[in-house]
């Protein structure tokens, strides 16, 4: 294939996996076969909306050698292992899809029952047995597993999908029914061991609830706190409501009045400051890199936050980007204004995020985008919380390789996504 068209090919379908939910951020990879000794990667570290066909690498099949300054795909080597073990493959994505990663930790194959799934994707989605990211086992792993299979799909222990294809087009169909086969296949457990005649998500959430729940937690059914979400500027930090405080929120104009950390810091000291306020005020202050918080409620997080849980990386893009642990905060700031908001941002220096009790989670980050991707990680690794524990199989990383992927992103992989 000519390598200008297979870049563009690369670019297009990198801009894809994003407008279609595929990945987060920078997360998952895209590759093509330019010929029996080449194929080019999308870039290391780079979002994908502003890909250009300058920023695709071409490497060498056999050795991963490649010329040029720009570094390619961690995961160079899960690509050529496809390629080299598949010579009916010219196509290959690495997705960090939804219902795909949320089963990952079960290490277990899904059988393919109906026929027209069965004719585009095989009979069986297989599980490859799980590689720290870019590592040579990961890909030593892969090339086993599809030494075994001739499927187009297979979700990849703790990590996400790799879906092939003899072009783009059937890659992308093949991750678009990767899906429907893995939520189908979630739902139909829900449905066995719940003994209910339908089956749907918001029940499934609720069932996990009531049997994860202490007897003791009496705030399942209470409205959550309001936390809202923040992000910093100059001195301060815009806050998008002033709830039981008199500041006021917006200039003449309508531009939000950002609240000034310094000139506020006598009132959040003596608790004066609204204990919502008071919060965000402790985890700009204390963590200076910190340039964004959001509230989140999403259905997953505010369903393990309900238990009393806390959270444990299942897949690894959590332990990248959010770090070891997520521990549950049940103190109300309402309460305790300053207890509260020392421990959320005493917290929130190891870690991107916390469990706030029956009320979600707090997310945080480096920028705007590195929140929102915690927040979206949060969600998924929730639901891979709640599979695991519907199918009584599964269990979080190891804490040393959760420590080694946390340090690796946080000193070298999201500076580059942050550029």
């Amino acid at each position: 294939m000519d390598n200008v068209r297979a870049k563009e090919m690369v670019v297009k379908a990198g801009k894809r996996l994003v407008e279609e939910g595929l990945i987060a951020r920078t997360w998952g990879n895209v590759s093509c076969r330019l010929s029996d000794t080449l194929f080019a990667i999308t870039p290391s570290g780079r979002p994908y909306e502003k890909l250009t066909s300058e920023d695709i690498v071409v490497m060498n099949l056999d050795d991963l050698s490649y010329e040029g300054n720009v570094e390619p795909s961690s995961e160079k080597g899960v690509h050529a292992a496809v390629y080299r073990q598949r010579r009916d493959v010219n196509f290959t994505i690495h997705t960090h899809q939804y219902y795909a990663s949320a089963l990952s930790p079960l290490q277990t194959a899904i059988e393919i029952e109906e026929v027209e799934n069965a004719s585009l994707i095989g009979d069986r989605v297989l599980s490859i047995p799980y590689g720290m990211p870019g590592s040579k086992k990961l890909s030593e792993n892969v090339a086993t597993t599809l030494s075994r299979s001739k499927g187009k799909a297979y979700i990849m222990t703790a990590h996400g999908a790799l879906c092939l294809g003899v072009d783009s087009e059937e890659a992308f169909r093949v991750a678009e029914r990767l899906e429907e086969i893995c939520a189908n296949y979630i739902l139909k457990q829900y449905r066995k061991i719940s003994q209910s005649d339908s089956a749907d998500w918001p029940s499934l959430l609720n069932y996990y609830i009531t049997r994860k729940s202490s007897k003791e937690n009496d705030c399942i059914c209470q409205e959550p706190c309001r936390f809202y979400s923040s992000k910093r500027e100059d001195n301060g930090f815009i806050f998008p409501s002033a709830v039981g405080t008199d500041k006021p929120l917006s200039s003449g104009d309508g531009r939000p009045v950002p609240i000034n950390l310094e000139r506020d810091f006598r009132a959040w000291t003596e608790g004066k400051l609204d204990p919502i306020l008071s919060v965000h005020h402790a985890v700009y202050r204390f963590n200076p890199a910190v340039k964004a918080i959001m509230h989140v409620l999403s259905p997953n997080v505010l369903t393990i936050s309900r238990t009393g849980e806390n959270m444990y990386p299942m897949i690894d893009d959590f332990a990248q980007i959010i770090g070891e642990n997520v521990p549950l905060v049940k103190c109300d700031p309402a309460e305790s204004t300053m207890k509260a908001s020392r421990q959320i941002a005493g917290l929130l220096k190891k870690r991107s995020a916390v469990l706030l009790a029956c009320g979600g989670a707090l997310c945080c980050g480096p920028s705007e985008g590195d929140t929102l991707a915690a927040a979206i990680i949060m969600e998924k690794n929730a639901l891979a919380m709640i599979v695991s524990y519907l199918f009584d199989r599964g269990c979080p990383l190891n804490p040393l390789e959760t420590r080694l992927m946390r340090t690796f992103y946080l000193k070298k992989y999201s500076l580059k996504a942050i550029r």
